[in-house]
């Protein structure tokens, strides 16, 4: 589950640019934030490759997304605003783009940006291992694995309990916990991992249930199928021991006939 500390862009002044925060596949919009409650926008121009390349425009009443074909498909262009949208963000969107923008009047305004784009963070992967203490608790060894390098591990559990946590440690990558619970209690274990830009998280349901001996009834049950297939296959058995008696007697009978005709 996704949980975006900053929604899909994050902006910051330095200079005259602003810095704007992309992440691989995803989408990010470029907003000028222009003063357009008095104005008309006549004319716009996104430019790349030290300003000389276009990428999308307004000019004449007429718009064109598909100047550079990097672009091809991917850019929508808000007349109204300036705004210009970047879907399906690769790897070689991450550079900086000019906007320059004309109000009837001939005045003009211009704005810098630069994107970046990263690669959005993994979600981790909860694992469990079980056993039992003298008491009759479920003592719990949980592992909470994250791919991502310099994460901030955290752990929650659903319903809370703050007597249930016993120790908590790190490992690269890995965060463990060592929880106790009730048998047959079902506790949902929650880790989260944070960095400056998003969250993301993985519960995992855990009840803790013994392995139930077989009861009176079953052995019954038990038994009583046994017994029903070993009669069954005595049944058969006696059959064909039977059916062989009587071929071997009869075929000793036929040969002590024959042998007092000779």
């Amino acid at each position: 589950m996704w949980l975006p500390l900053l929604f899909f862009q994050l902006l910051r002044v330095v200079g005259s640019n602003q810095q704007v925060l992309g992440f691989l596949g995803g989408s990010v919009t470029l907003s000028p934030a222009l003063d357009v409650t008095q104005r008309n926008i006549s004319s716009i121009k996104w430019l790349i490759l030290s300003n000389d390349t276009w990428i999308a425009t307004y000019q004449g009443g007429k718009t064109k997304t598909n100047h550079f074909w990097q672009y091809r498909g991917r850019l929508h262009l808000d007349i109204s605003s300036g705004d210009l949208t970047i879907k399906n963000l690769i790897r070689k969107d991450a550079m900086k783009y000019v906007l320059e923008v004309g109000f009837q009047g001939d005045e003009e305004n211009s704005r810098k940006f630069v994107l970046r784009v990263e690669q959005r963070l993994a979600q981790p992967l909860v694992t469990k291992h079980h056993g039992w203490s003298e008491d009759g608790s479920c003592i719990l060894r949980l592992q909470c694995f994250s791919p991502d390098p310099s994460v901030n591990f955290t752990w929650s559990t659903t319903p809370p309990a703050t007597n249930r946590t016993l120790a908590k440690w790190l490992h690269p990558h890995s965060a463990f916990l060592l929880a106790t619970m009730g048998e047959d209690d079902k506790v949902g274990f929650t880790c989260n991992t944070t960095t400056a830009l998003e969250s993301a998280s993985h519960t995992l349901d855990v009840v803790c249930g013994r392995e139930h001996t077989p009861t009176f009834f079953h052995g019954v049950l038990l038994g009583s199928c046994l017994g029903i297939l070993l009669a069954m296959i005595t049944y058969i058995l006696r059959e064909r021991i039977e059916a062989s008696i009587y071929l071997l007697s009869h075929r000793t009978s036929v040969e002590t006939e024959e042998n007092r005709t000779l």
